[in-house]
């Protein structure tokens, strides 16, 4: 075992590995329910410290162990990395089987571990699901119990099992108001993640994505598109990008300092571009935060760019004026118009994920993807396929010309802070193998 920093692909491949042994065990016959532990240790840096890097894989081996003596016959337990193991469970009977599972899990990395005359420990935590209810498919499953154990970080659980309560915004309980989003702003309640970005020329990090998400107290996470469209033409939305600007824009001031060209995008919503104070707050921001105005890129939606395409260009032409880059998202599935491509002052355009997501399957979404790259490097523009899930796709999407890759064969999004531990401080250092 190593306690290296993450190898991003030997990670993936060991994620390949589970998802097809999840839909193995889900295939065979008599197994109604298949249930998936998530799990990662914490304070293994500690015992390094004190004991040195072999006195923490004595402690990783030992729960290894351990763990192999809680699975049962029929479960698989997996390695994913240093620090993160995985536990696929046969036909559980129910939640509680599961939970009591990671009860047992918890306790067997809670206990010491004998080093030469002192005693070493870690605490575990993990996130649990179950197939066919909630998630529908393997890799559904492996999201949502990626989405429990960063629900039990923050809660500092010992285990968090995956339920539709965590991001089911449509119950009549958690239906939202522009007044409910102004009130969890002003609690604090609104956080980003980052997702990676990467050159597909270079394998190395270009830049990320920064993505809001609503921790809602009693509910869970809330993803975007159930409160967006309560505040969009309020005056809340401008509130909401403040927030986004400014902690993307502090973030990636932070990232400067080891990375200086790394960059960010936020995203806008229609009623954003509807702002005339628009420009001058994004002006304001990079002031703030002292970041060079290219290293930050606003991306727009092809619907929202067409609400009022005059007034969206001369926005663009604004912002451009001041150095910030602007990115036409989600391309292919609006108007898609040549003459906006021509017309609009951006300089980058991402490939919506329904394209990229068929390119080894279907060699039409295969041609159009290489024919919107082609029309867009005509033109000038940095062409994004986001979406990218497997290396075969990687590939696809780099053999048609694509610039830059996204999607979760590099990594889902992140909070801030494993963000930069996993991309600014290891793995990016090095560059990422495709």
């Amino acid at each position: 075992m190593s306690q290296a920093p993450p190898d991003n692909t030997a990670t993936q491949f060991r994620y390949s590995l589970l998802l097809r042994e999840i839909d193995r065990m889900r295939t065979t016959p008599g197994v109604a329910t298949v249930g998936l532990m998530v799990i990662q240790l914490s304070g293994l840096d500690a015992v390094n410290g004190r004991f040195g890097y072999l006195g923490g894989d004595k402690v990783l081996q030992e729960f290894a162990g351990r763990l192999r003596g809680i699975a049962r016959a029929q479960d698989c337990v997996f390695e994913v990395n240093g620090r993160t193991f995985a536990l696929l469970l046969h036909n559980p009977l129910h939640e509680g089987h599961a939970m009591l599972a990671a009860e047992s899990v918890t306790r067997a990395a809670a206990e010491p571990v004998s080093i030469g005359s002192g005693r070493a420990c870690v605490k575990a935590r993990i996130g649990i699901s179950l197939m066919p209810e909630p998630a529908a498919n393997g890799e559904e499953l492996l999201r949502q119990c990626e989405t429990a154990l960063d629900i039990a970080r923050q809660r500092d659980a010992p285990h968090v099992l995956f339920t539709n309560a965590l991001i089911d915004t449509d119950k009549p309980e958690t239906r939202h108001t522009w007044f409910d989003v102004e009130e969890a702003l002003r609690s604090g309640e609104f956080e980003l993640h980052f997702q990676p970005q990467v050159s597909l020329a270079t394998s190395r990090l270009a830049g990320a994505e920064a993505l809001v998400r609503w921790r809602k107290p009693g509910v869970g996470i809330i993803a975007p598109g159930h409160f967006m469209g309560a505040i969009e033409h309020s005056r809340g939305i401008r509130t909401l990008l403040r927030f986004v600007l400014n902690s993307a824009l502090r973030e990636a001031a932070g990232w400067a300092r080891s990375q200086a060209d790394v960059g960010v995008a936020v995203n806008l919503a229609s009623g954003n571009l509807e702002d005339p104070e628009l420009v001058e707050m994004v002006e304001d921001a990079l002031g703030i935060w002292n970041l060079p105005a290219a290293q930050l890129t606003l991306e727009l939606t092809e619907s929202s760019l067409m609400q009022n395409p005059a007034a969206s260009a001369r926005t663009l032409e604004r912002l451009r004026q001041i150095g910030v880059r602007t990115s036409i998202d989600d391309f292919g599935t609006g108007y898609s118009s040549l003459a906006y491509l021509r017309d609009l002052p951006a300089d980058e355009l991402k490939v919506d994920r329904s394209f990229v997501a068929r390119v080894t399957e279907n060699p039409r979404d295969r041609d159009i993807v290489a024919s919107i790259a082609q029309l867009a490097h005509a033109v000038d523009l940095t062409v994004v396929a986001e979406g990218i899930e497997d290396a075969g796709t990687l590939a696809a999407i780099a053999a048609v010309g694509c610039d830059i890759g996204q999607g979760y064969h590099f990594d889902a999004p992140l909070p801030a802070q494993d963000f930069a531990a996993r991309w600014l401080a290891g793995t990016a250092a090095r560059g990422i193998a495709s």
